[in-house]
């Protein structure tokens, strides 16, 4: 299916009809524009996890579905026709509302207009788009934070051992997986490392590739029953002390994305690699004002802050982004 067909077939779309197409590269059904704001709904309502994007070749909103949505959407559809290999429209019971759509699509884009006054919060002064941003740190504050982050680390993970075992011995007993999830982030100078977390979602959450976490990540139906506790209390980050302490990360910096996402970013905002300059962080300045990034909109007001970091960092400012992340973790607030 062309992308002038695509783009027509959407602007027909009353509100009350999908228009599903299989992408064999990844084998799974997508949808577009209207189509795809109508299976982002059904699927949050049913608790179905579907990756949603924007697509940049067909300029409209892309949902991608999860294995087990197809099947209930069939059977909640009204109507199915024009069904190939490769095409199905199915007309559903209700309209959606074209608001809701432009706002949804917005957000997609990153330039809906509601979410651009959140990143103003905690920054006294914009960040130039066109001025290389150094880091702040001289040679000598970044040795010492990086020694002081190595001695903090190993202590903490003495300290934190017991609690290690005991999450260890929980992850096991409910699925008999793995305990520590291990996955591939990019870090200073673009390397990539692993990254270590205690294992919260079931073995096969990314079956349909990268996925984020939504609804700030602790309502995820992906999530195991152990998992989920773990995330309400953060205690999934503890393996993050290991990589402190070998030097993957500090305890304070722009925390870590994957190169998928990553590329994402430049696509809008080639910023991104100022961060390079220094480690990503267990927390971060973005974490206390931005929260859980789930869409486009937020990675790119997340960068604004983390370059905000980046010039304004000193050991101070990393003593004070410590404490409210202490703060905001024992008085149970949710990022």
């Amino acid at each position: 299916m062309g992308k002038n067909a695509v783009i027509e077939k959407e602007c027909r779309n009353d509100g009350c009809q999908i228009h599903l197409y299989y992408n064999r590269r990844i084998g799974a059904w997508c949808a577009y524009g209207y189509s795809a704001y109508g299976l982002r709904l059904f699927g949050k309502s049913n608790g179905f996890v579907n990756m949603r994007s924007f697509s940049e070749e067909m300029q409209l909103p892309c949902t991608v579905t999860e294995a087990r949505t197809l099947p209930a959407l069939l059977n909640y559809a009204r109507e199915i026709k024009d069904q190939t290999e490769t095409g199905v429209t199915l007309v559903m019971p209700d309209a959606f509302s074209i608001e809701a759509y432009n706002k949804w699509e917005r957000k997609l884009r990153g330039s809906d207009s509601g979410d651009d006054g959140i990143a103003i919060e905690g920054i006294k002064e914009a960040v130039e788009k066109n001025v290389f941003i150094p880091d702040n740190m001289s040679a000598f504050e970044r040795n010492t934070k990086r020694i002081v982050d190595c001695i903090l680390a190993g202590v903490a993970l003495v300290i934190f051992s017991p609690v290690w075992a005991v999450c260890t011995v929980a992850i096991k007993r409910e699925d008999h997986g793995p305990a520590i999830f291990r996955q591939e982030r990019i870090g200073r100078f673009g390397r990539p490392f692993k990254i270590y977390k205690f294992r919260t979602m079931r073995l096969d959450a990314e079956k349909m590739g990268p996925q984020l976490s939504h609804g700030g990540g602790d309502n995820d139906p992906r999530l195991t029953k152990i998992g989920r506790f773990l995330r309400a209390h953060h205690l999934d980050e503890i393996p993050q002390l290991y990589n402190v302490f070998k030097g993957d990360m500090a305890f304070v910096g722009p925390r870590p994305e994957r190169k998928f996402y990553i590329d994402q970013i430049l696509e809008y905002d080639n910023r991104y690699t100022y961060l390079y300059q220094i480690r990503p962080g267990a927390t971060s300045y973005a974490t206390l004002y931005n929260g859980y990034t789930d869409t486009m909109a937020k990675m790119l007001r997340r960068l604004e802050y983390d370059l905000y970091y980046l010039r304004h960092r000193s050991m101070w400012f990393d003593f004070k982004i410590l404490t409210n992340t202490f703060c905001s973790i024992v008085f149970g607030k949710k990022f």
